[in-house]
């Protein structure tokens, strides 16, 4: 719920309210944390979300990387 609201404490969210924040991605150290990107877009999601997908007989449902919480649920 919270992530569908925009409400998670990720680092462009600290950065707009002045707080302390990383400068990237913990996960991958390529992209700025963004919620859409740790959550679709990071290559550690999106590999994440490849097996489960595949598991579950839906490979079609992986998001891109283009692909935006709201825009992909």
């Amino acid at each position: 719920w919270l992530a569908t609201k925009n409400r998670c404490w990720t680092a462009d969210r600290l950065a707009r309210r002045g707080l302390p924040h990383p400068d990237a991605c913990p996960f991958c150290d390529q992209h700025e944390e963004t919620l859409d990107h740790i959550e679709l877009t990071c290559v550690f999601a999106r590999t994440i979300w490849r097996t489960l997908c595949t598991t579950i007989g839906k490979p079609s449902w992986t998001p891109e990387g283009h692909d935006t919480l709201m825009g992909w649920c």
